[in-house]
């Protein structure tokens, strides 16, 4: 089965937020400072901090990039040193999707993967559209490969695991 690409993206501006307030912040109250108070002309260092720090969330936002394909989820993550981690589908264990109010208004959602897989047990997938349904993409994803693959999930109940070590669980 050749593998071929459902969605790429990344996480949405809205992310960031927070930061690029506070960034535009600094540049009225670095002048209200400079007026009102005696500090010189140093304070406009302030100016530059905020627009450093808004710049280093941007750039990490812009380059941290996910692609799923109808087997893999591949998340592309670094600044000065880029590191792709591909991510199995048929090791997916459990999805879940999280909207707080804020992420519900703005029509994001977070997407919260748990895998079976040794480096990488959970991927979230932050600020990411509602409008593609991604979650049910990747989910019917998850399941034909899981069927292709021949791979299920073998789950015991807490009731059958011992506090004995000598005891063993036979299925």
């Amino acid at each position: 089965m050749p593998e071929e690409p459902i969605w790429k993206g990344a996480s949405s501006h809205w992310k960031n937020f927070r930061a690029y307030f506070l960034s535009s912040l600094t540049i009225p109250l670095s002048i209200w400072l400079n007026f009102s108070a005696t500090t010189g002309p140093w304070i406009y260092l302030l100016i530059l901090l905020g627009a450093v720090y808004a710049f280093w969330r941007w750039l990490i936002l812009v380059t941290t990039n996910y692609q799923i394909t109808n087997e893999r989820l591949i998340t592309t993550t670094g600044i000065l040193t880029k590191v792709t981690n591909p991510l199995e589908l048929y090791r997916v264990r459990d999805l879940q999707i999280i909207q707080p109010l804020w992420l519900r208004i703005l029509k994001l959602q977070n997407i919260h993967i748990i895998t079976t897989d040794a480096s990488t047990a959970e991927v979230i997938m932050d600020y990411i559209p509602t409008s593609i349904e991604l979650a049910e993409k990747l989910r019917a994803s998850i399941e034909a490969c899981r069927k292709v693959k021949g791979v299920r999930s073998l789950e015991i109940p807490n009731e059958q695991i011992s506090e004995n070590p000598d005891t063993q669980v036979t299925g």
